[in-house]
């Protein structure tokens, strides 16, 4: 593994493995934290970023992309993930891959 923290592996080909500190559950079940927060601190940890806009996965969910500085490499997050995986207290798996041109024009976009 490349890096690990109590809450966050990050594994040798890029992908990481998240979940949310017991710290923030009991703020996300009272409602003190949104999940979108508590994943920006998370990711926050290991320099990744939201980029971009949100976007359509499927006709049932959205998604967005995440940007990790550290290896410069990108992932996309099932919204529906954030509620039903992270916020059940599970790991979630985020698959890495090379950024594409497109994606390098939301990053660099991103940077300025």
């Amino acid at each position: 593994m490349k890096r690990v923290h109590e809450n966050i592996k990050e594994f040798e080909n890029g992908n990481l493995s998240i979940r949310f500190p017991a710290e923030y559950m009991e703020g996300l079940k009272s409602n003190k934290y949104s999940a979108i927060e508590v994943i920006s601190w998370v990711l926050d940890e290991l320099d990744c970023y939201f980029v971009g806009d949100e976007f359509c996965l499927s006709n049932y969910t959205m998604g967005a992309m995440i940007y990790n500085c550290y290896s410069d490499l990108v992932y996309i997050i099932d919204f529906s993930d954030i509620e039903n995986v992270l916020a059940a207290g599970r790991w979630l798996r985020l698959y890495a891959r090379i950024p594409d041109t497109n994606d390098r024009e939301i990053i660099d976009e991103w940077r300025a």
